[in-house]
């Protein structure tokens, strides 16, 4: 077994599932920085439910680096395990899909923190860290190896903040004028709503990974209503008592390239999102995506209220051995 070959444990990435964990445990860099793996061996089928190669999907490559940082973080900054997070922004560009496509093993992921300040009861104001991915089947892997080795395949840039657990419900009533909201492990049993896309409509083969209904327009306008399965353990991992940013990207992503006219023919090569609201369970969302050029804008909208704004850069989808789908 190699030195990535291991998970890194569940409590550094707040996750409950295996499946889930898509990184090794971090290591330090010379360079003062931190260096990670993803490890996507009996991976959810989530991430392989799509036409392209699994380290190609934006979803897979922002959630590991963010366990990449999270564990980094946890393990090396002092920060306490004992924080609910939440994403402020997201940056993610593949800079070399058709290189990416043909990486035969794992990514290697380089971590450095551009901010790391701590209000005064050791909550995160906010975390901020850039990454970059390389071809981990070059040369070594694991402790000890370059992070940074060889052509930078994916660089991605977020920033988070968080609160004390003990203190998190008393910021969520205080966003909903008092009241508590509601959870997903109490509404996993409530029937989906009527009009589900259909998954080859958003470049899916699973019922389970659609996250959109009432699919309307075409061409430069495209909306839909937000419709996850909440039983979907990718989706909820565990408990949420609101639509994580990874909900929301996966929507935004759907309906991307449902407004493309080709969504099995085109990729996502890069995603832009900020989070200026908590999206909530209990309030209908509309999405609407709109076109200009090669990159797709797209709102969440909740009570006249945008929750969630994002960009997807749309190319042409690359078979796995890095030829464009369209010339085989």
């Amino acid at each position: 077994m190699t030195a990535t070959a291991a998970r890194v444990r569940r409590e550094l990435v707040h996750r409950a599932n295996e499946q889930e964990i898509l990184v090794s445990p971090p290591w330090r860099e010379a360079d003062g920085g931190y260096g990670g793996s993803t490890v996507t061996t009996a991976v959810s089928p989530y991430y392989r439910d799509h036409p392209g190669t699994h380290l190609a999907d934006v979803l897979l490559l922002v959630e590991a680096c963010r366990q990449t940082a999270l564990s980094a973080a946890h393990e090396f900054e002092g920060l306490s395990n004992d924080i609910a997070f939440f994403f402020n922004s997201i940056e993610l560009e593949i800079t070399d899909l058709a290189a990416l496509t043909r990486v035969g093993g794992e990514l290697r992921i380089a971590t450095e923190f551009e901010a790391l300040r701590l209000r005064g009861d050791g909550s995160p104001k906010q975390i901020a860290y850039a990454q970059r991915c390389t071809d981990g089947s070059d040369g070594e892997s694991g402790e000890g190896g370059a992070a940074d080795a060889g052509p930078v395949l994916v660089r991605a840039s977020m920033a988070v903040q968080g609160v004390p657990k003990t203190r998190y419900q008393e910021l969520r009533a205080y966003q909903r004028s008092g009241s508590l909201p509601p959870t997903t492990a109490g509404l996993r049993s409530a029937a989906r709503p009527e009009g589900l896309a259909a998954p080859e409509s958003v470049a899916r083969t699973l019922a389970a990974n659609v996250a959109l209904a009432d699919v309307r327009g075409d061409g430069e306008v495209v909306s839909a209503t937000l419709a996850p399965d909440l039983a979907n353990a990718s989706l909820f991992d565990h408990d949420y008592d609101h639509f994580p940013a990874m909900v929301l990207i996966e929507a935004g992503r759907q309906l991307a390239l449902a407004g493309s006219g080709d969504p099995t023919g085109h990729a996502v090569t890069a995603v832009r999102a900020t989070f200026p609201q908590f999206a909530e369970l209990d309030a209908d969302t509309r999405i609407v995506a709109t076109r200009r050029g090669e990159w797709v804008d797209v709102e969440c909208v909740q009570q006249d209220l945008v929750v969630t704004r994002m960009s997807f850069r749309l190319a042409p989808a690359v078979a796995g051995d890095g030829t464009r789908g369209r010339e085989r």
